[in-house]
Order: C-alpha cells, then sequence, then structure tokens
C-alpha cells in the first residue's frame, strides 16, 4: 500500500462546469458562521466553499502571469521603486471571503463569486525611502513654507520644530503642530511618490481613451494631465490600467502616502467613475487629528485607527482579472505584515496558528478603551517607520504602562518571522492532496 499525490478528481475545471450547488451554499447563509442544527448540511455547505474557493484560486493562478506582467511594465522601470510583489489570492483567503460575501448575500453563482473577490491578485509597489535630512536641511525647509502665501511665524516655526524632532508637548499642542507638520511634509511625500503617480496617471488616461471616455484633445483642453505626462501620452506606448477604488489610508496624526496634491491629480484623470477616499489636509479642514471621525467620515477620509497607511487601488487587469495595488515604503510594508494581527484575532481570524495563543489571549480581553489606546501605539509605530522612509527625526514609541510585553511591536515582529519560518518548512515538500493507492 502507498500513496500518491494527486488532485481530487471531483473537483472541476470552472470551464467544465461546476461541481457546486450555489443554492445549497446559500441557504440559510446567515448562519454560516455557526453551527447548523444538520451537520451533514454544513458539511456539505463548507464542501461546496471550498470546491468554489479551490476552483477560483486556480483560474486566479492561470491569469496571475499576464496580470504580474502589467504591473511591471507600468512601476518596474522607474529608479523610485525598491521592488515590486505580486501574487494570486490562495483558497484558505479566498474561502474567509466568499463566507462574507454569502452572508451578505452577494454570492448566488461562480461569476459572482470570482467577482467579489476584489483583490485576486495582489501587487505591493514598495518605494525607495529618501536619504535622511540634515537640520539644515529641515531649517530650509521650514523658511521656505508658506501658509495662504505667508511666511510661518515665530511661534508657528518653534511648534513645528518641537513637532519634527519629537520633543514632548500636550495634546493640545499636538493637535496644533500636526497641520503644520504636514504642510512641512508635503514635498518630501511627493519626492518620494512621484514617479509611481505620474505612470498611474498616464496609465489611467490611456484606459480612458482606450474606452472612449476621453480624447487626447480633452486632455489637453480640460488641464486633466501635466505637459510632460501628456507628451509621454503622445510618444510612448502606454501599458493602459483600469482603476475602480483608491483609498489614500493614515491614521488621524498619520501623513498619507500620496499627497494631497496628488490625490486631486488623481481626481482630474480618473473622472466621476471612480471613488476616491482621502482625507484632505488638516491645514484647511476645521476638524483636528483626534476628532471622533464618525463611520462614514472614516470610509470617506480613509482614516485608520492603528495607523494602518498605504495607498490601495482596486484594479481590473486588461485579462479581466480583478486585483489590487499597494504603494508603500519598505519599512511600512514590513510593519504592515504584522500590524493587522490585533485586529484579525479581534475579529475572530485566528488563522496564525499556536505560536500567536499568548498574543491573542492578551488582545481579546482588552476593554474597548484600551483597544484604543493600543491603536494608538500602533499608530505611532507607522509613523515612526514612515518618517524614517522619508528621512526625517523619528522616535520610536514604546509601549504604554499596563499592556503585557507580549503586545508589544517588538514581539509582534518576533512572533511573525517565527511563523514565517514555521509555513515555510511546514510547505517544503507539501501537496495539496492525496489518496491511498495500491
Amino acid at each position: 500500500m502507498g500513496y500518491q499525490f494527486i488532485i481530487k478528481k471531483f473537483i472541476q475545471k470552472p470551464e467544465l462546469g461546476l461541481n457546486v450547488n450555489f443554492t445549497r451554499l446559500t441557504s440559510g447563509s446567515k448562519d454560516m458562521s455557526i453551527a447548523l442544527a444538520e451537520q451533514s448540511s454544513r458539511a456539505m455547505r463548507k464542501a461546496d466553499l471550498g470546491t468554489t474557493a479551490y476552483q477560483i484560486g486556480e483560474e486566479l493562478t492561470s491569469k496571475f502571469p499576464h496580470a504580474k506582467t502589467q504591473v511591471d511594465n507600468i512601476f518596474g522601470h522607474l529608479n523610485s521603486v525598491e521592488k515590486i510583489t505580486n501574487r494570486p489570492k490562495g483558497p484558505v483567503s479566498i474561502i474567509t471571503k466568499l463566507e462574507r460575501g454569502i452572508k451578505q448575500g452577494k454570492i448566488n453563482s461562480y461569476d459572482t463569486a470570482l467577482k467579489y473577490i476584489g483583490d485576486g491578485v495582489g501587487s505591493r509597489i514598495i518605494t525607495k525611502p529618501l536619504p535622511k535630512l540634515s537640520k539644515n536641511q529641515i531649517k530650509a525647509m521650514m523658511n521656505d513654507m508658506r501658509i495662504n502665501g505667508s511666511p510661518l511665524s515665530s511661534s508657528e516655526k518653534k511648534l513645528l520644530q518641537k513637532y519634527i524632532y519629537n520633543q514632548p508637548m500636550p495634546q493640545q499642542d499636538a493637535d496644533k503642530a500636526f497641520p503644520l507638520f504636514e504642510k512641512f511634509a508635503q514635498p518630501l511625500i511627493e519626492q518620494r511618490s512621484k514617479q509611481v503617480v505620474d505612470d498611474l496617471s498616464i496609465s489611467i488616461a490611456a484606459n480612458r481613451i482606450k474606452k472612449g471616455e476621453l480624447s487626447i484633445h480633452q486632455i489637453k483642453e480640460q488641464g486633466l494631465l501635466k505637459e510632460e505626462l501628456i507628451n509621454r501620452l503622445e510618444s510612448e506606448t502606454i501599458e493602459d490600467l483600469e482603476v475602480l477604488l483608491i483609498n489614500n489610508y493614515r491614521g488621524g496624526h498619520g501623513l498619507p502616502e500620496f499627497s494631497s496634491r496628488q490625490i486631486q491629480a488623481l481626481r482630474k484623470i480618473c473622472g466621476n467613475n471612480v471613488i476616491i477616499n482621502s482625507r484632505p489636509d488638516l491645514a484647511g479642514y476645521s476638524k483636528f487629528p483626534n476628532y471622533k471621525y464618525t463611520k462614514e467620515e472614516v470610509k470617506k477620509f480613509a482614516v485608520k485607527a492603528s495607523g494602518y497607511r498605504t495607498a490601495q487601488m482596486n484594479i481590473i487587469h486588461s485579462n479581466g482579472v480583478r486585483g489590487e495595488l499597494q504603494f508603500r515604503g519598505p519599512l511600512t510594508n514590513y510593519f504592515g505584515e504584522y500590524e493587522h494581527i490585533a485586529y484579525d484575532l479581534r475579529q475572530g481570524k485566528n488563522t496564525l496558528g499556536p505560536l500567536f495563543n499568548d498574543y491573542k489571549r492578551e488582545i481579546s480581553k482588552l476593554p474597548d478603551w484600551k483597544y484604543e489606546k493600543y491603536n494608538a501605539y500602533l499608530e505611532g509605530c507607522y509613523n515612526y517607520y514612515y518618517r524614517l522612509e522619508l528621512g526625517l527625526p523619528a522616535a520610536k514609541p514604546k509601549l504604554p504602562k499596563g499592556f503585557n510585553k507580549v503586545l508589544s511591536e517588538e514581539n509582534m515582529k518576533k512572533l511573525h518571522e517565527a511563523n514565517e519560518k514555521r509555513l515555510s518548512e511546514l510547505k517544503t515538500g507539501f501537496k495539496a492532496h492525496f489518496e491511498e493507492v495500491a
């Protein structure tokens, strides 16, 4: 008696017809997450769900090379890009999304299931950090600043300088300083992201031209692109890209990946069909960072309690597969690999394995007021790493008193790296399916 690794024969390819009963899969969908009265019915639903997830995973994998090439063609040649990572979404992650879609009543067929996976191919464009700024450079930037056409007053300079160099100050002063800091950092943000925003813009323009929504003449007449980008559209072969949604995520006291000026430029070239969520600069907005945003404002302004920060976009690749682009630097990208653990665990998504049991126990028992304080700590970590990417002075926050040290950023990083090593070892020689043979 022996074993051989094979793909189970009952799983059929999507193009050959589904071996899934969607009526069975979606019936009683509101109770998907709890034990059903008939365990056999529940098991069949899970089997249908798993089969669907596998089939979608296979389709995404088959379309992945084309999608990867498209992203690499648009951004891979840029000097400011450190690296690009691409991956098709796997079945385990797909199952989690399908369960959510079924509960919401948004899935009733294979096609609706596939469409619901908006990040079927995930791509991260990692941009290089800027060189560290000297004190003289920081001083010169402060002197060059203008607010409504006027230079900073001596009191504004003093406040901004304290904020730049992470000097202690009352929360009220920090709230006054942050809009100045945001204005100060804008040239640095734009320096880091200029190339990716420019090439993203002309790829969007090329797609709208291809679909007949725009012409070069209209782009010129309406001033939708800078002249240098129009010249490229006219003289180069541009890989086009269809964008559906842009979220410029950041925390309440955090700087964005794309500046407000860059977001405004993207709004112009995207037109009204693309939803763009991004908070305006606080210098022109009445609500300060510690203001408690409503749920609607959180979505509109793309404000994240944990400080999660990235420019994130939902797209459709030229071969029809839906994808997600994320733009960020290498330090915030790596922190983002494990920052989300706290949120996931509190949402019941414990797919992280036994290494995280102690962390899970501690994060799960935090009352809401204390979890809010913990999120402020995580936001401080994001801000610390982003300051480093912008070449600014940075002070790493300490875990507040009253929290178990297992919740520290340093321990999160240690757990993440240990878990990645464990997963890598488990994957060695692993095959997804096997059955007994004579």
